[in-house]
């Protein structure tokens, strides 16, 4: 590629071009641009931030407010243990065995019997099934046996 050269005399002076520059036509809104982008700019940083703000106190708050809760529910459960453990005392046996020989109560010797009234049940056939009816038909309770069944519902009624 062949470049021709340009000769250049440094003492020529430049030819001045007309320095006069055509105005442009400036529209009304155009006149404030910049002010107002960085206005617009600024407010929506400002809302991004407090919107942020906001947010993360409400998070520090709510966290805050579980941690409590935690630890609330936490001692409740503690609580509720040693209740559920005296609860389990008091329900021993030996317990109440000791405490009714405080009051005074005496150990029963021997056999309870406990009168009541003794729901009968059906069999398939629906006949009761109760010791009277396995007993034979003949048999009638003695004087002894009815002796011995007002015996020992006395000495039941007494203990209810």
């Amino acid at each position: 590629m062949v470049v021709a050269q340009e000769k250049i005399l440094w003492q020529e002076p430049l030819t001045k071009k007309s320095s006069k520059k055509t105005p442009r036509s400036v529209k009304k809104g155009q006149r404030f641009g910049k002010g107002k982008s960085i206005l617009v700019l600024a407010f929506v940083v400002g809302l991004i931030g407090a919107i942020g703000a906001e947010t993360i106190q409400l998070t520090v708050v709510k966290g805050a407010q579980v941690r409590s809760l935690e630890k609330d529910i936490s001692s409740i459960k503690a609580q509720n243990d040693l209740l559920q453990m005296e609860a389990d005392k008091l329900r021993a046996v030996g317990r109440i065995e000791s405490a009714a020989l405080a009051m005074g109560m005496e150990k029963p010797v021997g056999i309870v019997y406990v009168a009541g009234a003794v729901s009968t049940v059906t069999n398939q056939k629906g006949a009761p099934t109760t010791q009277v009816a396995t007993q034979p038909a003949e048999a009638e309770p003695t004087a002894l046996h009815q002796f011995l069944q007002k015996f020992t519902s006395f000495f039941a009624s007494t203990q209810r």
